[in-house]
């Protein structure tokens, strides 16, 4: 039982990490974000490989 509750939470903890990044990423803001988040919660790790491979590291740039 203890063995199968320690899994459950190891296994939580792994899905819930990427939506954690996503949320804390200075990368994006306002809707964008929420669009992540939401694609972070149905595809998770996936979603989240594709943040950092598409989002620029800067976030958006300003124009002047």
């Amino acid at each position: 039982m203890t063995d199968q509750l320690l899994l459950l939470m190891g296994a939580l903890c792994l899905y819930l990490l990427p939506i954690g990044l996503v949320a804390g990423s200075k990368r994006t803001r306002g809707h964008e974000k929420n669009g992540w988040l939401i694609g972070t919660l149905l595809f998770s790790w996936l979603a989240l490989i594709l943040y950092f491979s598409m989002i620029p590291k800067g976030g958006k740039q300003k124009k002047r």
